[in-house]
């Protein structure tokens, strides 16, 4: 015989044997599977309660109060709808919830405004940045013109 016919024949009887042996050797897998019960899941996050990680929140760097109002009181004194520079309203700033700028740099914040102490509180947002030199700075339309006297 052609040597190549002997190398082809050995090799198909290497194959068949190999996979015989390999299906004889391991034994039938069954595989089972079945829907996790809503008892068993709560009873497995109950004992472990890491299998069920709750997302972190985002972690907003936000001016303090005393920091807001000075930054809002600069810009106001800045703003060029003040007509008396002299006679600058007793601003007072209270901060709410501050969350990320989706439209700029910095912080949105909700306050309450009250441009004297006997002035209805106005609710707004302002936005608030960091300088370059690490000082907070109001920005946006943020600002409130005092009411004429």
């Amino acid at each position: 015989m052609n040597q190549s016919a002997l190398l082809a024949i050995a090799v198909s009887v290497g194959l068949v044997a190999g996979a015989g042996g390999t299906w004889l050797a391991v034994p039938k897998s069954s595989v089972e599977t079945r829907a996790i019960t809503k008892a068993e899941l709560t009873a497995a996050i109950s004992a472990d309660p890491s299998l069920c990680p709750v997302p972190q929140a985002p972690i907003v760097e936000a001016p303090t109060e005393e920091e807001a109002l000075a930054a809002f009181r600069k810009a106001q004194a800045a703003s060029p709808l003040v007509w008396d520079r002299n006679n600058m309203p007793e601003i007072s700033l209270s901060l709410g919830q501050c969350d990320k700028n989706s439209t700029g740099a910095g912080v949105s914040c909700m306050a309450t405004i009250k441009l004297s102490p006997q002035a209805q509180p106005l609710d707004r947002v302002v936005g608030f940045a960091k300088s370059a030199s690490g000082e907070w700075v109001a920005h946006g339309r943020t600002i409130i013109p005092p009411p004429p006297r």
